[in-house]
């Protein structure tokens, strides 16, 4: 499509030229595009018209060319030179004409201010895991800061759910941070439900066929140390217990030859009642042949401390005991101690959980954030990451306490997306714990 300024020229002038001129003005039109003469392009065009519309004779080919490159020579520089001014004086942009009107004063931008660089808001890594022994269970690696928490606060512990490359970066950032892994499909927890002892099944081969079924996750994650079994399996009756008992024996062994390592026991919060224990002993010795742990979950309500010194039913008297956390002193101070057990513990889960314990009425069930309600009618303060954060640092200098355990997996991190454990989410606090931990080194 021409442009439109051009059809207008020769439309405005064609009653004056002829068709040779015609085309010899669209040419020089044309022309108007070069670079010396677009610098005053409308004054060009103003000698073509003159020269192309004149009332006299039309131009001739070659005058008409030498009219426009004339008219461009004298454009090419401007008619005045700028007036010379006082140093430090805005200067004015030169014109191709002079002017009685002063040309405002060029804006001089101020210069850029480069942004202050944001603070880094975790502590200075540590080379290796110091005093605390807190740790974090993780149901989703969805948020970066739970391997930056790894990076900079060296935890003695974590523990992934299902999903484990992500402890390869773990393994990666902190060496010696032990790592455990979990299955939550797990089949078969009815194995036991209305049979006699006799209509069990054999618990060695019981033991085999768990392993072949997670085979690939074991061998395809060589950065777990250590494997669960069933989650929170609940024994009703001694025979159950017995054969429990066998069932983590047989698996911890059988894990051991393969070259794996096994975590037994998995008991939930409260639980197993004093006299059980005794008949899970024979698991316990063969995790101490077999190199393997002993894990269990601690939670309680509405703050960690709540029923310590309580006491359980026929149990020893441990007062720095507690019915739901540090219940596994009972465990030790009066099972495996006594029997020479050096069995290392990993308290797998640990929080508070208002559905354990006397709860949290004012804030209703979930995890610690449905419990900022009470806590602070309970004067602990407005602040819920503050309130529960002092509660952490009691519980971690309780288990600072005890060789034996090797740390207690914080539930739980990367929940921001699961409704069902969204109250327990600790992403934001990850950096105040990492301060802590780092702190205590």
């Amino acid at each position: 499509m021409r442009h439109p300024l051009r059809r207008s020229i020769a439309e405005t002038c064609r009653w004056h030229i002829s068709s040779e001129n015609v085309e010899t003005i669209r040419r020089i039109v044309s022309f108007a595009n070069g670079e010396t003469i677009r610098r005053n392009v409308s004054t060009v065009l103003c000698l073509v018209l003159l020269a192309a519309c004149a009332p006299a004779e039309p131009l001739s080919r070659e005058a008409f060319y030498a009219t426009v490159t004339a008219a461009s020579r004298s454009i090419s520089q401007p008619t005045s030179s700028p007036t010379s001014r006082p140093a430090g004086a805005p200067t004015a942009t030169p014109t191709s004409q002079a002017s009685d009107t002063p040309a405002p004063p060029t804006e001089i931008p101020s210069p850029t201010v480069p942004p202050s660089p944001t603070p880094d808001p975790w502590p200075p890594a540590i080379d290796a895991p110091g005093r605390s022994k807190l740790g974090l269970h993780v149901i989703l690696d969805d948020d970066w800061r739970i391997v930056e928490f790894v990076r900079h606060a060296k935890p003695r512990v974590m523990k992934a759910v299902d999903n484990f490359d992500w402890l390869k970066q773990v393994k990666e950032a902190s060496p010696q941070t032990i790592t455990l892994g979990r299955q939550t499909q797990v089949p078969n927890r009815d194995a036991l439900d209305n049979k006699t002892p006799d209509q069990y099944p054999d618990p060695a081969a019981f033991a085999r066929d768990f392993i072949n079924l997670f085979m690939h996750d074991y061998q395809a994650n060589p950065w777990v140390d250590y494997w669960e079994g069933w989650n929170e399996f609940p024994p009703n009756k001694p025979s159950e217990w017995a054969w429990y008992a066998k069932f983590e024996a047989e698996r911890a062994c059988q894990m051991q030859a393969l070259g794996f390592k096994a975590a037994i026991g998995g008991f939930s919060a409260g639980k197993p009642e004093y006299p059980d224990m005794a008949l899970f002993l024979p698991a316990l010795q063969a995790a101490a042949r077999c190199g393997a742990i002993f894990t269990l979950h601690e939670y309680s309500s509405p703050v960690l401390q709540t029923g310590v010194g309580d006491g359980i039913p026929n149990a020893i008297n441990l007062p720095q005991a507690g019915a739901l956390t540090l219940r596994y002193r009972y465990w030790y101070e009066g099972y495996l101690k006594p029997q020479g057990l050096n069995v290392p513990l990993i308290i797998s889960e640990a929080g508070v959980e208002s559905r354990v314990g006397p709860g949290c009425p004012l804030g209703g069930d979930g995890g610690w954030t449905k419990c900022a309600p009470d806590w602070k009618a309970a004067g602990l303060g407005g602040d819920p990451v503050k309130a529960y954060l002092s509660q952490l640092q009691w519980y971690d200098a309780e288990l600072q306490k005890d060789d034996y355990v090797l740390g207690a997996a914080l539930f739980t991190a990367g929940a921001h997306s699961s409704d069902d454990w969204l109250t327990f989410n600790l992403d934001d606090m990850l950096v105040p714990l990492a301060w802590y931990m780092v702190g205590i080194r």
